[in-house]
């Protein structure tokens, strides 16, 4: 099956053509995706983590919409760079790690985000999961970053 999806003229286009439309746009995206997805939980974790403090965190959870815009950008161009090397992703232990950092990293993200303040601004539980979730998006580039090299 996964012979079949690389073997594809689409994941053939990606990887062989020399249109600057192929692989070096879909790359390009996934990086912008990524800048989006990680600036914004890095921003919003490092709020709750005490940096900005004169900034409401519930004026920060604004950027969920930010954080959403680059999932989706993420999402269709990873997909797409797997199907154009789907038999070397499978066997790589370090995809499914860098799958599983990612998301441990949206649900602790996630779960920061509906945390509800208490006077301070944060609790110190919510500001662990903040500092966890910073830890897990940095495993997860650096896990993305290994699979071209692994």
């Amino acid at each position: 099956m996964f012979e079949s999806l690389e073997n594809s003229a689409f994941s053939q286009w990606v990887l062989g053509s020399d249109s600057l439309l192929a692989y070096p746009t879909i790359l390009t995206a996934h990086t912008v995706g990524l800048g989006l997805v990680v600036g914004t939980a890095l921003i919003f974790n490092l709020r709750v983590l005490g940096f900005g403090a004169e900034i409401a965190i519930a004026n920060m959870r604004s950027l969920v919409r930010i954080f959403w815009v680059g999932f989706a950008i993420n999402l269709t161009s990873g997909l797409i760079l797997f199907a154009a090397e789907a038999t070397k992703r499978v066997p790589q232990t370090v995809f499914y790690i860098k799958l599983a950092l990612i998301a441990a990293a949206i649900v602790l993200t996630l779960r920061i985000r509906t945390a509800p303040e208490d006077g301070r601004g944060d609790s110190g539980s919510v500001r662990l999961l903040a500092g966890v979730a910073l830890l897990l998006w940095a495993g997860a580039i650096v896990a993305g970053r290994l699979m071209a090299y692994l």
